[in-house]
């Protein structure tokens, strides 16, 4: 007989943590896992894993509203009958834990941390306590977590895994061409790039002072009329800073970058650094976060200090003045990110922890698949 799971996620929008979530799902799907999957309604999310074939089950979860949210989803749980309840996100984590503590919920409980956690020490004590596992999608967040007092025994390393899907779509001429107006790409101009949400961009913009190449930084994901487009237009010549909306279909952009850029303190294990990895982009990240976990300095990528402009321009210097070495990180990092980190091994992993927990089996925790 299948597992039957329920994967909660409140987020509704493109965030790597969603798509992870998504296509972790999917996977399971495809693995044998009867999968029941509480999104937002009326989501890019709740349509995509509707398509994908999961029984979806819309709800909004407010924030704020800890007791109603647990009501709503302990009428859920009971409808379907599942053998395990994952949460994906904070929400959802904070009204499955109330659920636990109250004796609400007899499954076992699975809380997935997929960002470095921000949560206050009491609320992360309590929460770890109240689930069966809690599953880090690196050494970095495990870490953290433990620092904030989730018992080692608890703890389950298991990596984000890459969506083949988001980066082997073909790309046509005509999107490329599309993109190329977008950005006002020219030929003559090296092209490099930060596809992530707001999450300190400024220190590449301040390290771009002490680029000697002449550049054109794309910022996707960032609103053309905020205060991080603003700042991105103070930036003088030789360069050139262009920023662009959020959106799902960055495809045809990760062709045209030379580098791929990740300044963020706060990923969990970045799905945009593993996306320009598997096609094969050089990338540089800040030593922070699950980048570390995801990168090996100069094996395959650049891992420099986060905050440091004179440290990020050096970094983009040597990759654009030296083809054959971001080549060749740029080929090593397709490895690594197809294989150490392929999504069908995060479904396997996955799966064998909720099998264990779902038949009272314990399971040491595991190490992150170096």
């Amino acid at each position: 007989m299948p597992i039957r799971v329920m994967q909660v996620l409140h987020q509704g929008g493109g965030a790597g943590s969603v798509t992870s979530t998504l296509h972790l799902s999917l996977g399971l799907r495809r693995a044998g896992a009867e999968v029941v999957f509480v999104c937002p309604p009326e989501t890019e999310v709740e349509a995509l894993a509707s398509d994908g074939g999961l029984t979806v089950r819309p709800l909004a979860l407010a924030s704020g509203e800890r007791r109603a949210n647990a009501a709503a989803l302990a009428g859920l749980i009971a409808r379907h009958e599942v053998d395990l309840v994952n949460s994906q996100s904070a929400r959802d984590r904070e009204a499955l834990t109330w659920l636990r503590l109250t004796g609400r919920l007899s499954v076992p409980l699975v809380l997935t941390r997929r960002q470095m956690p921000r949560t206050f020490f009491l609320e992360n004590w309590l929460a770890s306590r109240a689930a069966d596992r809690v599953v880090a999608v690196s050494e970095a967040v495990a870490g953290a977590l433990r620092r904030r007092g989730t018992p080692g025994r608890r703890l389950t390393v298991i990596p984000n895994g890459l969506v083949p899907a988001r980066v082997d779509r073909p790309v046509s001429d005509r999107a490329l061409f599309e993109w190329k107006d977008r950005i006002g790409w020219e030929p003559g101009r090296r092209t490099i790039g930060i596809v992530s949400r707001p999450k300190d961009q400024p220190v590449v913009l301040d390290a771009l002072g002490l680029v000697r190449t002449p550049v054109r930084l794309v910022l996707a994901g960032v609103d053309p009329g905020g205060s991080l487009a603003t700042r991105a237009r103070a930036v003088g010549a030789p360069h050139t800073v262009v920023c662009v909306p959020f959106t799902t279909e960055v495809a045809p952009l990760y062709r045209l970058l030379e580098v791929a850029l990740l300044p963020s303190r706060m990923e969990g294990l970045s799905q945009s650094l593993l996306e320009a990895m598997a096609l094969g982009k050089p990338v540089i990240a800040s030593a922070a976060g699950g980048n570390p976990d995801l990168i090996r300095h100069e094996t395959d990528g650049l891992i420099v200090p986060p905050l440091d402009p004179a440290a990020w321009a050096a970094a983009i210097e040597r990759l654009l003045a030296d083809p054959a070495l971001a080549a060749a990180l740029g080929e090593a990092a397709r490895h690594t990110a197809r294989v150490t980190f392929s999504l069908d091994r995060t479904v396997t992993r996955t799966l064998e922890l909720y099998r264990s927990l779902a038949a009272g089996v314990p399971l040491a925790p595991a190490a992150p698949p170096r």
